[in-house]
């Protein structure tokens, strides 16, 4: 990553560290600041008939397996040879694999078919997972293009977060999903996250907290269990737990104002499930692996001693994955991570391989796994199965939407997108734009991939309007325009559109390459000319087009977005939505 700063280090990955005298981290002697009193919401279930199940059993309802199809009949015949072996009680459905189902137009029969035979091989409901936290339709054809998470805190209206969640959960439970993996409850603190971004409702707790409430209550109420991730709170820094061990470095009074009271609030609130990320907590940890404090998915400290036994969580907590380099190293193999991870205090482990169900079944009889910790485990498991109906199989596994649902599910979003595009800046008071003053515009695409198909749709809309729009440009180099500089002068107007979103690509959230080129070209142009939309990370506009006449953040480039912001600059609706993160970090200056 290029330098912002020259202090760009000591900024950005700020260390707040609190020491006692003899320079060790002690967590019993920080205060608990200002975080909220623990409720006790008690997830033990009524239903005891989990004492019943076998050894393997008890482990299989720990276990969250990739539901791959293909393989598993390959090497047990059938699914129901394969669950007679190892009864596992959840599986998630990988879209990498499901996705390329051929024809394209039976992906989701496929899903259904599939899930279905694992549904009917289990002894009790499947529990089937899969993480949508862009909803159903950022992964498959059909279901609704959705606007990302922070779209929910510029909005800043827990109504329209409730309908999100509903709707995304509605239209997963078509899939047979009944768990899932989110909502994300991280905070982008840090510009220069490249993980969390607009995955994040927001920078702050108290403006997240409430969103986030009403959004697990619309996935409640859809009947779907809500997973609340990553604990103890992504965000404060620029690592990326998918490659290395990331930090939560803030102090326990700084982390108990902000990530702390936002967990304690959704637990006392009786949320159902957490995800513990490969994030450590220096302020609040002194137990070390090979020397090194190690992520919260291995800390037995964080999970029993601060998140079970502090905070007083009463349900599941689930590890995030356990094939990122956040969790790697500090023992030999990912089924020794996974079986370490298991015995410091995960529930229910993701995405181990069958085998180890043979390891944790051979470690507990023979005394090295305490009996006790799996009995914990079940007996969390099924109170949660408990509250949401999932220990006695229904009649029909897949939910079905209505056309009324389906308008009503339209509606809804077309109102989170119209409530969260944001005005950064008008410094001209152009808007709304004119086709009469206005009338031709150059749309510049700045970013990894190629999204110029995608902003055909902002495209169309101008026209709609009666604006003329020239073809749309991918990282103009400059190399290559600087001779043709002067054909942006036929334009009135010239769109930087960004979008960069999270792991697309995978590393630093700073432009750089093509797209570095590409905003290279375009700053060449007037700054009164151009129009700066940032369809992802919300930082882009001030920091790459600080001086441009028009700034909007728009979070995604969903179709419901780019229609509210075209609706918005040309006047057929009002910019409401606010900023729900910082802008103005001295980071980004």
């Amino acid at each position: 990553m290029k330098t912002l700063h020259k202090n760009f280090f000591l900024i950005a990955c700020y260390t707040i560290v609190l020491v006692t005298t003899n320079g060790i981290i002690n967590a019993q002697t920080q205060s608990e600041g200002n975080r909220p009193e623990a409720i006790d919401y008690d997830y033990t279930p009524k239903d005891t008939s989990w004492k019943a199940l076998t050894i393997r059993e008890k482990i299989g309802q720990t276990m969250i397996v990739l539901g791959y199809y293909e393989n598993y009949n390959n090497q047990f015949g059938s699914i129901d040879n394969m669950i007679k072996k190892y009864p596992v009680g959840g599986v998630f459905i990988p879209a990498w694999s499901y996705g390329n189902y051929q024809p394209q137009k039976d992906v989701v029969k496929n899903i259904q078919k599939c899930m279905q035979e694992y549904e009917d091989a289990s002894k009790y409901p499947m529990i089937i997972t899969e993480d949508f936290e862009r909803g159903v339709g950022s992964v498959y054809d059909g279901y609704t293009d959705m606007p990302v998470l922070m779209s929910l805190g510029a909005a800043n209206k827990p109504e329209l977060s409730q309908k999100y969640g509903n709707t995304t959960a509605k239209e997963a439970s078509t899939l047979g999903v009944n768990w899932l993996l989110h909502p994300v409850s991280d905070l982008n603190i840090n510009p220069l996250q490249n993980l969390v971004v607009e995955r994040a409702v927001s920078d702050d707790a108290n403006r997240a907290y409430p969103l986030l409430k009403a959004q697990m209550q619309g996935m409640k109420d859809a009947g779907v269990v809500p997973t609340i991730k990553h604990f103890p709170g992504d965000g404060s820094t620029m690592k990326n737990q998918h490659l290395i061990t990331s930090d939560n470095n803030m102090s326990m009074a700084e982390w108990n104002s902000s990530y702390g009271t936002l967990f304690q609030n959704l637990i006392n609130d009786g949320t159902p499930c957490i995800m513990v990320g490969h994030i450590r907590f220096p302020a609040y940890q002194t137990k070390r692996i090979k020397g090194l404090l190690p992520p919260a998915t291995l800390s037995e400290e964080l999970m029993v001693g601060l998140l079970k036994e502090k905070m007083k969580f009463n349900g599941v907590i689930m590890s995030d994955a356990l094939n990122m380099g956040g969790c790697g190293g500090y023992y030999p193999n990912i089924m020794e991570t996974a079986v370490e991870c298991f015995k410091a205090g995960v529930d229910l482990v993701l995405w181990p391989e069958l085998s180890y169900m043979d390891t944790v079944e051979a470690r507990i009889n023979r005394g090295e796994i305490p009996m006790s910790r799996l009995d914990d485990a079940v007996e969390r498991i099924w109170g949660v199965r408990e509250k949401f109906n999932l220990l006695e199989k229904k009649e029909k596994l897949f939910n079905e939407i209505t056309e009324t649902e389906k308008e009503e599910i339209k509606n809804a979003i077309k109102e989170v997108a119209e409530n969260a595009v944001t005005l950064v800046s008008d410094n001209a008071k152009e808007i709304p734009l004119k086709p009469e003053t206005t009338k031709k515009i150059a749309i510049i695409n700045i970013s990894h991939n190629d999204m110029t198909q995608q902003l055909g749709d902002t495209k169309q809309l101008l026209e709609e309007k009666g604006f003329e729009v020239g073809e749309i440009i991918h990282n103009p180099n400059l190399y290559a325009w600087q001779g043709r500089l002067s054909e942006f002068e036929q334009y009135d107007k010239v769109i930087v559109a960004f979008e960069n979103r999270y792991l697309a690509p995978i590393g630093a959230s700073m432009l750089k390459d093509a797209e570095a080129m590409g905003i290279w070209t375009a700053n060449m142009i007037p700054f009164e000319k151009m129009i700066a939309i940032s369809y992802s990370n919300p930082y882009y506009v001030n920091y790459y087009l600080d001086y441009a006449s028009i700034k909007i953040n728009a979070y995604s480039m969903d179709n419901f977005s780019q229609k509210a912001v075209v609706d918005a600059l040309t006047g057929a609706i009002p910019f409401v939505g606010t900023t729900p993160v910082k802008l103005d970090s001295p980071i980004m200056k």
